[in-house]
């Protein structure tokens, strides 16, 4: 019987230790769900038309700023873009914006700017020049959601170049011309659904 005893003794402290809750210690060190926070609010005001700019190159000594405005008459008085745990929405005033303006126009302005590989050495750089501009190729796409569509039917103005005046007057003719470069009025003439 005492054998007996000996075997059934620790097979019951056994499994009456298995039956007892865990201490509130190990709950404490195991780690909460985390609870998602929502999203903050943001607004971004486009009142006037939507600003853009980007950096861009044509090659490793040639470097250029793009800098542009999408405007339609009336459309972006008072317009804004909401994002809130929603989703996003668009608002001219308290208007809930659906559709776009049957007319837009994008205006570009780009210039030579250093490469950044230009900033830490010096040595020679090439500025655009006119013949540079003409290998160029705009190409417009309207985007909704991750769908990219062509733009086919554009009415472009001619682009036109403004010489841009050196600092010191005096070395003139040592310099490269430079100039700032523009595309005025760039129109779709359909909806842009």
């Amino acid at each position: 019987m005492s054998r007996f005893f000996l075997s059934f003794f620790p097979a019951v402290v056994t499994a009456l230790l298995l039956l007892v809750p865990a201490s509130p210690t190990s709950q404490a060190q195991q780690k909460p769900e985390k609870k998602e926070k929502p999203l903050k609010k943001q607004i971004l005001n486009f009142d006037g038309g939507i600003l853009f700019q980007t950096d861009g190159s044509l090659s490793e000594l040639t470097c250029f700023q793009l800098t542009g405005r999408a405007t339609a008459p009336g459309f972006f008085d008072d317009f804004k873009r909401i994002d809130d745990e929603n989703g996003t929405e668009y608002r001219s005033g308290q208007k809930k914006v659906t559709e776009f303006p049957e007319e837009l126009h994008v205006s570009f302005i780009m210039f030579d700017i250093p490469c950044k590989s230009q900033m830490l050495e010096t040595g020679p750089r090439k500025y655009l020049t006119q013949e540079m501009m003409k290998t160029l190729r705009f190409s417009f796409y309207w985007k909704r959601g991750i769908e990219l569509r062509h733009i086919e039917n554009l009415k472009v103005e001619p682009a036109t170049a403004e010489p841009v005046e050196p600092y010191n007057a005096e070395s003139k003719e040592e310099l490269p011309k430079r100039f700032r470069w523009f595309l005025r009025k760039v129109r779709r003439d359909v909806i842009l659904r």
